[in-house]
């Protein structure tokens, strides 16, 4: 991106003066030829020299406002975006059943429902963020880690953002149903079981993707509703590692405890046809849990501090975006390299051409003219 500006745009002011007393000077020349009547004036023929009498002024003037803007330091700005430090980021999605609870007031749903909408759950917020996120990157790599029952990498550390963002578009979570007390697969063609979740397990999953980065910065994004529940590892095993590792070889966790137990609904699945409960209009059916969901906020908190990052709690989704805004400000702001390029040379020149020329059409051409 290219500007312009000045230095020095105080001398700009000298313009105005300048313009004054040049029109001053040129009102207040004397008439070249007395006469009784104007009738006789007008049949006198100009020569060129007559009709060029005022040109001297009139370039000295220009001058002079050349070498205004000259004082002023006229400068191209060219300002260069620069995308931060090239950061590799593993992102943990839990994609656990009670994802699939919104955190909105039921006259909020039912605002959005007379309008032909239904809201987002946990899974469908968390997704439209990190879409909005990695559209945001430029030079990042970024990967996806998903868990539940248990954890997988679901994308390793790219640049390809385009089928990044196409493997977040087909990540199905596990609504719950199932068409037998004995069945332990989902019905609707999940992603991952949603029994469970390893935070633990992803968390390691995301970090052994990340060791080996040359990276400048490194870092982890762990979303998630609830608290470990199964998986093979302790959360902290991994954080408490980061921790004993010297700075440049460590890598930030910053984690996101999302939903609450306020406006926390889920969809009613209708168990005769095994799919959600609706209405006699269409619309989506929501009731509170039998009981509230799990969390562990002080772990996030203590993932976080052991590593260098930090946690949010985001309880809605509001909070939620409002929460991700700032990570983005505050991790990867944007530097602008801005570089100036003098310009005020060729006004400078300028001004004395014009001045030179000025003084020149005096002493020669129109000089009897003037005197």
């Amino acid at each position: 991106m290219s500007g312009f500006a000045f230095e020095h745009p105080y001398f700009l002011l000298l313009a105005a003066p300048t313009l004054w007393l040049g029109w001053q000077r040129m009102r207040a020349r004397p008439a070249a030829l007395l006469t009784s009547s104007l009738a006789v004036a007008r049949q006198v023929p100009r020569g060129l020299r007559a009709r060029l009498h005022a040109l001297p002024d009139l370039l000295r003037v220009g001058a002079i406002l050349l070498l205004v803007v000259a004082m002023a330091r006229p400068q191209r700005v060219d300002r260069e975006l620069l995308s931060g430090d090239g950061i590799d980021i593993m992102i943990a999605l839990d994609m656990s059943g009670s994802m699939n609870a919104i955190d909105v007031p039921e006259a909020e749903i039912e605002k959005l429902q007379a309008a032909g909408e239904e809201p987002l759950n946990r899974f469908g917020t968390a997704r439209k963020i990190l879409k909005e996120f990695i559209r945001h990157r430029k030079t990042d790599r970024i990967g996806l880690v998903v868990f539940g029952g248990e954890a997988y990498l679901r994308f390793p550390p790219t640049l390809d953002y385009v089928r990044l963002l196409n493997a977040l578009d087909a990540l199905v979570l596990d609504d719950g149903r199932r068409l037998s007390e004995e069945q332990t697969e989902c019905s609707n063609g999940c992603t991952i079981s949603g029994a469970g979740t390893t935070i633990g397990d992803a968390i390691n999953r995301a970090f052994l993707r990340l060791e080996s980065s040359k990276a400048r910065s490194k870092m982890l994004i762990l979303i998630t509703d609830g608290k470990q529940e199964g998986g093979s590892l302790d959360p902290l095993t991994v954080p408490k590692y980061i921790a004993s590792l010297p700075e440049k070889d460590r890598v930030r966790v910053y984690t996101f405890q999302v939903g609450s137990g306020h406006n926390t609904l889920l969809p009613v699945s209708d168990p005769l046809r095994g799919t959600l409960l609706r209405d006699r209009f269409g619309r989506v059916v929501y009731q509170r849990p039998d009981r509230p969901f799990p969390t562990d906020p002080e772990l996030l908190r203590q993932i976080a501090d052991l590593t260098g990052g930090r946690f949010y709690d985001s309880y809605d989704p509001q909070k939620f975006e409002k929460d991700f805004a700032d990570l983005e400000r505050t991790t990867f702001e944007v530097k602008v390299h801005t570089s100036r390029h003098e310009q005020f040379h060729g006004w400078l020149l300028a001004g004395l051409a014009v001045l030179a020329l000025e003084l020149l059409l005096r002493r020669t051409l129109l000089a009897r003219a003037l005197a």
